[in-house]
């Protein structure tokens, strides 16, 4: 430092170079919040009308997803089941035509002859009564097409539940690039001042060397998030259900909300609307027909059966006199039959076993479900308060980190403190930076789940 009491020009003005480069990183106050953690949309921002909204990819996801699309041919087939059981409401008519041509021996004396049948027939059959067979199988279609819908609607909620989760998750990458560029200027700055000492001979090479290789570590990190942005937009594509679609800015959402509702409430507002216990309640309806309908499986059956046709022989002698073939003789029929079933093997009372079993088996699986949304609801709900509480925790040590990082860089720059103190303190800084943004994107995500959860 001796050679520093009479400074030439050339050291003096190296050194005010320095200090004016630097000042302004010593003059930042601590309190400043970090580039990372500023997310606000400017309105008049002239590329706002490309921004991706997360309405805009629900609505993307709602038009395309394939796993939506599938449960809406599932409401679909369900529904023509369903038609499928109305028509036992109707009788059922069909038309046959036959026509039929063949030999006949004779005795000994008396030659082989050919003959002709020709007939045209109108048939009906109708189910006059069955003791509530009928109807039991149309309301168990019925309900079972309403526990098709239901599950249609957990369906929507796991597409937009995965695109929320995916679109905070892509967000929370982006500030993550924005906290490791920023370490990089951090540390470049950094390397050139380390560098300018190193010149004037007022710092060791040992500081440049140390410098570059944080500011290399810096770059390298940079390239991890960036290629996890790459990713996060890829896994929201495919969230909203897409092949293909360029990547586009999105609107930034960090805003922390309030829990709306205590545990216990949010437990008895899932109960009551979330789809999958509104599908086994309709399970177990539709079932409960199933048994009825298997036993009246024992009940008769009352039948309408009735046809009218048109028919003739050739070679038909009547009172000694061969008829011609055209015109056709008309015949009727009509009749009324009370099926009684009396023994089919067990087959009902087997029927009614097997009815009767899959209905406990809903029941289980309802109660399942139940104990299934509540753990969700309990978890998300304490997911989110511990959320709130670490971010603050977080967004302090972020502070604290920024202010210990200007007043290591102050006594970097006045030739007091170390290259080491420097760089621990841009590591601290950058980690609580780190920590903060994640915890600000995963309480978005928690968010997102106790919604699921609470079926709202």
């Amino acid at each position: 430092m001796s050679k520093w009491r009479n400074p030439t020009a050339k050291q003096i003005g190296l050194w005010l170079a320095v200090l004016t480069l630097l000042y302004p990183r010593v003059g930042r106050s601590a309190d400043a919040p970090a580039p990372a953690i500023q997310m606000t949309r400017q309105a008049s921002d002239p590329g706002a009308a490309q921004l991706l909204t997360l309405d805009d990819a629900l609505l993307i996801a709602l038009d395309n997803h394939p796993s939506l699309k599938a449960a809406r041919e599932r409401i679909a087939a369900q529904r023509a089941v369903l038609g499928q059981q109305m028509a036992a409401y109707y009788p059922s008519l069909s038309i046959t035509d036959r026509y039929q041509t063949g030999t006949q021996s004779g005795s000994s004396n008396v030659a082989p002859f050919a003959s002709e049948f020709y007939s045209g027939q109108v048939s009906t059959n109708f189910t006059l009564y069955n003791f509530g067979k009928r109807e039991g199988a149309v309301q168990a279609a019925r309900e079972t097409l309403n526990a098709t819908g239901f599950n249609y609607k957990t369906t929507v909620d796991s597409v937009i539940l995965g695109v929320k989760q995916t679109y905070y998750f892509y967000l929370g990458a982006r500030a993550l690039v924005k906290v490791r560029e920023e370490t990089v200027q951090s540390r470049d700055l950094l390397v050139r001042q380390a560098r300018a000492f190193y010149e004037v001979g007022t710092r060791a090479r040992i500081d440049v060397v140390r410098a570059e290789s944080n500011l290399y570590n810096a770059l390298a990190d940079l390239i991890v998030v960036q290629n996890a942005v790459k990713v996060a937009w890829v896994t929201l594509k495919n969230a909203m259900g897409l092949r293909e679609l360029p990547e586009r800015p999105l609107v930034e959402d960090a805003i922390m909300t309030t829990i709306p509702y205590g545990l216990d409430e949010a437990k008895e507002i899932a109960f009551a609307t979330r789809p999958e216990l509104k599908s086994f309640e309709a399970q177990r309806k539709a079932q409960d027909q199933n048994i009825a309908v298997a036993r009246r499986g024992h009940l008769p059956d009352l039948i309408f059966d009735g046809n009218y046709a048109r028919r003739h022989v050739s070679n038909e002698v009547i009172n000694k006199h061969l008829q011609d073939t055209f015109p056709l003789k008309p015949s009727w029929q009509a009749q009324v039959s009370l099926v009684i079933p009396i023994f089919d093997g067990f087959r009902t009372t087997n029927r009614v076993e097997e009815t009767l079993h899959n209905y406990y088996v809903i029941k289980e699986q309802e109660e399942l479900q139940r104990q299934q949304v509540a753990l969700e609801v309990e978890q998300s709900y304490l997911r989110l308060v511990e959320l709130q509480e670490r971010i603050k925790a977080n967004e302090a040590a972020a502070k604290a980190a920024k202010e210990n990082l200007d007043l290591a860089t102050g006594r970097y720059q006045v030739g007091v403190g170390s290259i080491i103190e420097v760089t621990d303190a841009q590591t601290l800084y950058t980690d609580a930076q780190t920590t903060y943004v994640r915890a600000l994107y995963e309480y978005k995500i928690a968010d997102a789940q106790f919604t699921r959860a609470v079926g709202k």
